[in-house]
């Protein structure tokens, strides 16, 4: 009887020992997985960003054109963030109404080996206001 626990308990020592890294190779995998969710998560917020961006500046300008012919482009410049500022493109269109879009390139996080991977992105909005003026 005594022999049979012994060999028993020495089953399972020999068990635990085969598995013996295998927790901490399950860690790094796992940690792996949550930094890439992490990341994909940032870049989301940074597109957001963009898109927020965009939005008040194309609402900026064809409000600012909407008043003053001509200076929509600069007022939707200039409503975008200055880090942002570099990849933006204002342009309005007058006619029976004032149609302003703005395009922001969204910035991908500073991460060498991720910019190789990760294709350009730009986010666009339009705003139309009534004309003001005649």
């Amino acid at each position: 009887m005594i022999t049979r626990m012994h060999a028993a308990l020495a089953r399972l020592r020999a068990g635990r020992q085969a598995e013996h890294g295998a927790v901490s190779i399950e860690f790094l995998a796992g940690s792996v997985v949550v930094f890439a969710a992490v990341l994909i998560g940032l870049q989301a917020l940074l597109a957001m960003h963009s898109l927020s961006q965009a939005n008040s500046a194309a609402r900026n300008a064809a409000r600012a054109e909407s008043i003053v012919a001509g200076s929509g482009v600069a007022a939707g410049n200039s409503a975008v963030s200055e880090s942002l500022r570099a990849g933006t493109t204002t342009s309005c269109a007058n006619g029976a109404e004032i149609r302003c879009t703005t395009t922001v390139s969204v910035p991908v996080l500073n991460i060498s080996w991720l910019e190789e991977r990760v294709p350009p992105m730009q986010v666009s909005r339009t705003a139309v206001f009534p004309r003001t003026e005649p």
